[in-house]
Formats: C-alpha cells, structure tokens, sequence
C-alpha cells in the first residue's frame, strides 16, 4: 500500500492540521502554513485535493479551479498585507519538498525580513544562443 502524503491526510481530515483550513471547495483546500514565512502570519497554502505531484500533471479544470482558489484567498490577505508572492515549486531541485502540488501564498509586509530566492541574472552569449534556446522550446510546444 502506498504511504499517503502529508497533504492527502489533511484533505481526508486524517491529520490534526485540519484546524487550519480556511477554504475548501469540491476541488481546492486552503489552510494556514503550519511554519510561516512571516511573523505577522497570513501564509497561506492551496493545494488541488486530488494528488498529483507537479503542475504539468494537472488536467485544466482543476488548473482553473485551484486558480480561483489562489484569486479568493489572495484578494483576503491583500485586505491586510501590503504585498504577496506565490510561489509553487515542481522537484526538489526547485525547492518541492511535499510531493503534491501546492502554492505557497505569502503576505509581505515592510521590513518583514522574508527573502524570496533570489538569482544571479546572465546574457545569453550571442543572439543565436538565445534564438536556438527560444527555437528549443517552441519544438517541444508542438510535441
């Protein structure tokens, strides 16, 4: 039998974290990060109630409906915060570290001591670098 991750039992309502949820509908759940970013609280996670591990595995309806799901709950944490990042992670090298899609919504405040990773930016070497990793991906869109 396969282990159940942490988030199908919260979505179950196997798991004491429950308390947290703030929103569910027939496909989405929200609830309260049980380790927030930020002091003032308000990180708030959306998860898809069905597994799926990343977000190319997501057929389009649940895409929408998680969608509408991170509209609703960032418009309320808009109402108290002065910003927010949404952050969502596919594989470990990326940061996924719960094996089931979820989004990280973050309310940011002044000073509020978060830092969203940050990157080095570089330039392409030439042009035609650029136009052979542009023309790369545009043959994979077709597949």
């Amino acid at each position: 039998m396969k282990k159940e991750c942490i988030f199908c039992k919260i979505i179950n309502k196997k798991n004491k974290q429950k308390e947290d949820i703030i929103y569910e509908d027939k496909k989405t759940i929200a609830l309260l990060d049980i380790s927030p970013a930020s002091k003032k609280g308000g990180h708030t996670l959306v998860i898809p109630k069905k597994h799926y591990e990343l977000v190319t595995e997501m057929p389009d309806e649940d895409l929408k409906a998680i969608m509408f799901t991170i509209r609703k709950i960032s418009k309320a944490l808009m109402s108290f915060a002065l910003g927010m990042n949404i952050i969502q992670n596919n594989k470990k090298v990326a940061g996924q570290y719960i094996k089931h899609v979820h989004f990280h919504l973050v309310p940011r405040f002044p000073k509020d001591g978060i830092t969203i990773e940050k990157w080095t930016t570089f330039r392409y070497k030439d042009e035609l670098h650029r136009q052979e990793i542009a023309s790369k991906i545009k043959n994979l869109l077709k597949e």
